[in-house]
């Protein structure tokens, strides 16, 4: 499937974190993941920058580095839209082709936006469970 495609499946689905599946993949441990949460809200404003300037500046190699750091950063909540999307931007920089940059970009944005609201949510269930 190519990056255009995975990009435009993107914005036909709604960012939702399936809890169950995280939890097992920590064990159960809220702590955890209340932990995980704050982490994602606060690193992912600085990797969205820096792959902004990196569009920006047409520079393909940084679009590749940025949306790879920001998919690994994210994938520990879960797979969604907005790791497909970090995906395809992450093949276009790979491809050096960045003419959809800016259009995937858009969608990856309102997508983190969907699944910060979600993270949150999460967060504060998670420090609620454990104890904190």
């Amino acid at each position: 499937m190519s990056s255009e495609n995975k990009a435009a499946l993107c914005e036909e689905a709604a960012v939702r974190l399936n809890k169950a599946e995280i939890l097992a993949r920590l064990d159960g441990d809220w702590q955890l993941l209340a932990e995980l949460c704050d982490l994602a809200l606060a690193e992912t404003p600085g990797m969205i920058e820096a792959l902004s300037a990196a569009i920006e500046r047409q520079d393909a190699d940084a679009v590749h580095r940025a949306a790879h750091r920001l998919k690994g950063a994210l994938s520990v909540l879960g797979d969604g839209p907005h790791i497909a999307a970090a995906v395809a931007l992450e093949e276009m920089g790979r491809n050096r082709e960045l003419a959809r940059a800016d259009d995937t970009f858009d969608r990856l944005k309102r997508l983190l936006g969907e699944f910060g609201v979600a993270v949150a949510a999460l967060g504060k269930e998670a420090y609620a469970r454990a104890g904190g």
